[in-house]
């Protein structure tokens, strides 16, 4: 009897851990677009609007599920990457499955942004960037209609719908990824269901 017992606790216990899915590593590429730390300012400058738009960086995010299991509500492997989850001036998210792009959405005051086009070699008020994604917004109604973010700078640039840009301003250091210092406030919360 107790052969039997020992046989079906080892089956149900089997059953058990082949019903739970392992997710793949978070895959840190992604805050290569988004190189900040909690309590930095990126600062933009308009020459031709002499005005200066500051964007803090209070919080940020990074969710990543290690785990679920089969038949679960939640049952997938998904990320979220958070900047200012509750700021009313800038605000990021990405949403990841798998480490592939689900959905990413930026707010910067009033305007939204969530489709972009990459390009390689941009120029930029005279500086050249490896790679940059040009999200852009088509609505009149809000204030800007493109915002630039070039990989391992964040955000560079934004253009109103009058054509006005403002710039990273370019006295401000930018602290490159392979500084080992720079990530020290991004903890990457793992989660499994």
């Amino acid at each position: 009897m107790k052969k039997y017992l020992f046989l079906i606790v080892v089956g149900i216990s089997l059953g058990l851990i082949s019903c739970k899915v392992n997710c793949p590593d978070f895959d840190k590429k992604f805050l290569d677009w988004i190189p900040y730390q909690e309590n930095d300012v990126i600062e933009l400058y308009s020459p031709s609007k002499d005005s200066t738009i500051l964007l803090s960086i209070e919080s940020i995010e990074v969710t990543h599920t290690t785990s679920y299991a089969v038949g679960s509500k939640c049952g997938g492997c998904s990320d979220d990457i958070r900047i200012n989850h509750y700021n009313s001036d800038f605000h990021l998210e990405i949403y990841l499955n798998e480490n592939k792009v689900g959905s990413q959405s930026f707010k910067i005051f009033d305007t939204y942004f969530t489709t972009y086009s990459e390009q390689k070699k941009y120029q930029f008020e005279g500086q050249e960037y490896d790679v940059v994604r040009i999200f852009e917004n088509n609505d009149s109604k809000v204030l800007f209609k493109k915002l630039i973010i070039a990989k391992e700078f964040g955000v560079i640039g934004l253009v109103d719908n009058y054509g006005n840009t403002w710039a990273l301003k370019t006295n401000v250091k930018i602290r490159r990824l392979n500084d080992n210092e720079q990530r020290k406030s991004i903890i990457i919360k793992n989660a499994s269901c």
